[in-house]
């Protein structure tokens, strides 16, 4: 924030709506525009994209504040206490989303004997990702409007229902309506984590916090099955969705108790009244009509049926649609679409969406090698990606402290995308008898290439935008990697069954059965020992072009990455001058 300018307090109430702001001072320097098209001193400046500016999107007036006043910080770090108590309340809020995700998949046989439902067996995964990815970039918004707290404990209360439905469910419609509720709730719980953390620590400080929390995602993605396959065979599956319970209950307590951030201003009216209902409308039906086919198509439809290539022609339409309502019609939109004209964020996004793709692409089928190729339990097949999470951890949290340490930030995505295409390339080399200690160290390489991505992309898009931005750009972090991860495992899953059907065609051309063995793995063990050998070199073949695909992803995530700028990170310290505006995109009380 490098112009000397701060709000009137009395000039922000006096109206609620301006077309512009006539600024009667000194040049305003470049770092205050950043996100602009266009900037100017002692003329009119307007918005970026000439729509009428909201009482929010005012960001300075000629009231301008002596030289010797002492700056205001930008970011609101609570007392130590309570900033650990924060941190463990957000770091559970991670990790039972991330744990929800993928904790029921282990479950699934348990679930389908009580109910006798196997056709609705893919709507436990369909409604929780369409409701958890729709709803991730609105939060960052509504979070603006309602404030952070409030935001949050929403999204707890709509996991904790939702689990709790799901937990208790006496049919199989509940059950899943349960995992739609679960999902609204879970993915508010991932945008609001970064967000609050963004708040409350500077630039140079959050990358370190954000790595940490980055390493609890991953670390959850795998224990997930764990946990999930322990509470089938030793108590009940509905313990898969009541774990939820008492840990979410701690966290709402200590947030309501302890997380003190500056509220909106505004009557609950005028702040319904800024929501781009619109833009919502549009974002979730667009969202919806992506993922539906993406995660039907090659299990529920063909990809040639006419439903899967009409949602898909509908969903990129609607994107179009999106993309013009937001640039023309609210005053203020849920994605700004002028700010993607910021090279930051259009290379960051890029970078993310292809990553995602890569990491999902490949973390979706290593349970294959481990438990088909190399018969291993889903116990041990889990603990055998151990190594990928200690990458992960490792690179997450000492790439966060170089960055607190040293402030730069840019090579990370560029040298994770590296390792992880290096990693990649060395899983082509798995085979059935591929000793441990070589599959330890590949994932190893894998992981240490995702944990370098996670923290430094957060940042570049953060610093490139004006703080009322924030909110909006972190969201939209989470809604970029989780899209990306869609239409990766999309991708990768369609060239997997693709090569295995093929191979097993050519391999068993007389047996008519043979396919079974791709929707139910023990079919396998009815094979004699030579037949089993062909068949595993059939899914290795299959897991040998998915990594292919990894690889191709990490380049284009590489070849995106190169474009990220080095921005300064901003902290208390060095954003002296008057007192700046807090860090959050309305008029604080």
């Amino acid at each position: 924030m490098g112009a000397d300018l701060k709000t009137d307090p009395k000039a922000a109430s006096s109206s609620t709506s301006l077309d512009q702001t006539t600024i009667n001072t000194p040049a305003v320097s470049k770092e205050e525009y950043n996100d602009s098209p266009s900037s100017s001193s002692g003329i009119e400046t307007k918005d970026a994209d000439a729509r009428p500016r909201a009482d929010s999107d005012i960001s300075s007036t000629s009231d301008i504040k002596p030289d010797t006043e002492a700056p205001a910080p930008m970011f609101h770090k609570p007392p130590p206490r309570d900033f650990w108590l924060i941190m463990v309340a957000l770091i559970l809020c991670v990790f039972l989303a991330s744990l929800d995700q993928i904790i029921v998949s282990t479950s699934i046989p348990a679930i389908t004997k009580e109910y006798n439902a196997l056709s609705q067996i893919s709507w436990l995964f369909t409604a929780y990702l369409l409701t958890a990815t729709s709803f991730q970039p609105l939060y960052g918004k509504f979070s603006d409007i309602f404030g952070r707290k409030a935001t949050m404990l929403f999204a707890n209360v709509m996991f904790l229902v939702g689990s709790a439905v799901c937990g208790w469910a006496t049919t199989m419609n509940m059950l899943i309506v349960g995992r739609a509720v679960a999902g609204l709730g879970a993915g508010g719980l991932m945008a609001m984590v970064f967000i609050i953390l963004s708040d409350m620590l500077d630039m140079r400080e959050r990358g370190k916090y954000i790595g940490f929390v980055g390493a609890v995602f991953s670390f959850s993605s795998v224990i997930g099955p764990l946990l999930g396959g322990a509470f089938t065979d030793h108590v009940t599956w509905r313990w898969s969705f009541w774990i939820n319970l008492p840990f979410g209950v701690i966290s709402i307590a200590f947030i309501a108790i302890f997380l003190n951030l500056p509220m909106p201003k505004g009557s609950l009216q005028d702040k319904l009244k800024r929501i781009d209902v619109i833009g919502s409308i549009t974002l979730l039906c667009t969202v919806i009509l992506l993922l539906l086919p993406l995660s039907w198509g090659g299990t529920e439809y063909p990809w040639s049926d006419g439903r899967i290539i009409g949602m898909l022609v509908a969903g990129f339409v609607m994107v179009g649609v999106f993309i013009i309502i937001e640039w023309k019609i609210p005053r203020e939109p849920i994605v700004p679409i002028h700010l993607f004209k910021i090279r930051n964020l259009w290379s960051t996004y890029g970078s993310l969406f292809f990553n995602g793709m890569a990491f999902f692409g490949m973390l979706s089928y290593l349970p294959v090698y481990f438990q088909v190729v190399k018969g291993e339990s889903a116990t041990v097949g889990g603990l055998e990606t151990i190594p990928f999470v200690v990458g992960i951890v490792f690179t997450s949290i000492g790439s966060g402290i170089w960055i607190m340490k040293k402030g730069t930030y840019r090579f990370f995505p560029a040298i994770g995308n590296v390792l992880f295409a290096a990693g990649a390339a060395l899983c082509i080399l798995f085979e059935k008898d591929t000793p441990r200690v070589a599959t330890i160290f590949i994932l190893l390489v894998c992981g240490l290439g995702i944990g370098s991505t996670f923290q430094a992309s957060t940042l570049a898009v953060q610093v490139a935008v004006k703080p009322k931005y924030m909110a909006t750009v972190t969201a939209s972090v989470q809604f970029i990697r989780s899209l990306g991860q869609v239409f990766g495992v999309a991708i990768v899953g369609t060239v997997f069954n693709n090569k295995v059907t093929e191979s097993l065609e050519e391999r068993f051309p007389n047996d008519s059965n043979i396919l079974y063995v791709t929707k139910n793995y023990e079919f396998i063990n009815k094979y004699l020992p030579a037949q089993q050998h062909m068949i595993f070199d059939s899914f290795i073949i299959g897991l040998h072009y998915s990594f292919y695909c990894s690889i191709a992803f990490c380049v284009a995530a590489f070849i995106s990455s190169l474009f990220i700028q080095h921005l300064e990170l901003k902290t208390n310290a060095n954003t002296g001058g008057p007192a700046q505006k807090p860090e959050m995109a309305v008029e604080m009380v």
